[in-house]
C-alpha cells in the first residue's frame, strides 16, 4: 500500500501554488525467501527403496533447479516439481552398497523469489542408508574329519546383523544334521 504523494508546496514562474498529488500504488518486496522446510518422508532407506522429499520455500521462488541447487549425499534425486513455485517434490533414492547413517540434502542459495531476493541454504532432516548386502564373513566346522556319531561345533559369521535367518531352512547338512543355530549377538 505504498504511494509517493506531492506536498503541493511549490509554484510555478507567475507565483501560483501548485497542486497535490499522488502516484500509483507500488509494492516493496526487500524480504530473502527461506526454506520452511525439506523433508524426506522415510529417513531409513534400505536396498530397493526410494522416498519422498518435499521442500517447502516461505514464498514462490525463481531460477530453482533441483539438480544444481541441492546435494544429495549418497544418492541420487529425481528433478522436483511444483504447481505453485513454492512446495516442491521429488524422489530420492541411495545408491547401492552404502552404509552411513548420517546424511542430509543440501540445498545451495542460488534460486531467488519473484521480486529477485537471493535466497538461504538450507539442510533436511537426517536420513540413514543401508543398501549394502550382509555378507558371510566366515562359515567354519571345527572339526573336519568326523567319524559315525562325533559332532563338531558350527560357527557362521554375518558381516553385520541379520534378521529372519533359520539355519534349518537355509543350511543343507549333506550326510548329516544341524542343529537349529543361536546367536548371542
Amino acid at each position: 500500500n505504498n504511494t509517493l504523494i506531492l506536498s503541493g508546496e511549490y509554484m510555478d514562474g507567475a507565483g501560483n501554488a501548485g497542486g497535490s498529488a499522488r502516484s500509483n500504488r507500488y509494492d516493496i518486496d526487500t524480504k530473502t525467501p527461506g526454506v520452511s522446510s525439506v523433508t524426506i518422508a522415510d529417513g531409513s532407506l534400505s536396498a530397493g527403496e526410494s522416498t519422498n522429499v518435499t521442500l517447502v520455500f516461505s514464498e514462490a521462488v525463481r531460477g530453482f533447479l533441483s539438480g544444481a541447487d541441492i546435494t544429495a549425499r549418497n544418492g541420487s534425486l529425481s528433478v522436483m516439481s511444483s504447481t505453485d513455485n513454492i512446495t516442491w517434490i521429488g524422489v530420492f533414492t541411495p545408491w547401492v552398497d552404502i552404509e552411513d547413517a548420517n546424511n542430509t540434502l543440501l540445498l545451495s542459495g542460488e534460486y531467488s523469489d519473484v521480486a529477485g531476493n537471493a535466497g538461504v541454504s538450507a539442510r533436511s532432516n537426517r536420513y540413514d542408508i543401508d543398501t549394502k548386502t550382509p555378507v558371510v564373513s566366515s562359515f567354519t566346522i571345527a572339526d573336519g574329519s568326523l567319524s559315525a556319531g562325533e559332532s563338531t561345533n558350527v560357527t557362521l559369521v554375518f558381516s553385520e546383523a541379520v534378521r529372519g535367518f533359520l539355519s534349518g531352512a537355509e543350511i543343507t547338512a549333506r550326510n548329516g544334521s544341524l542343529s537349529v543355530m543361536t546367536s548371542t549377538d
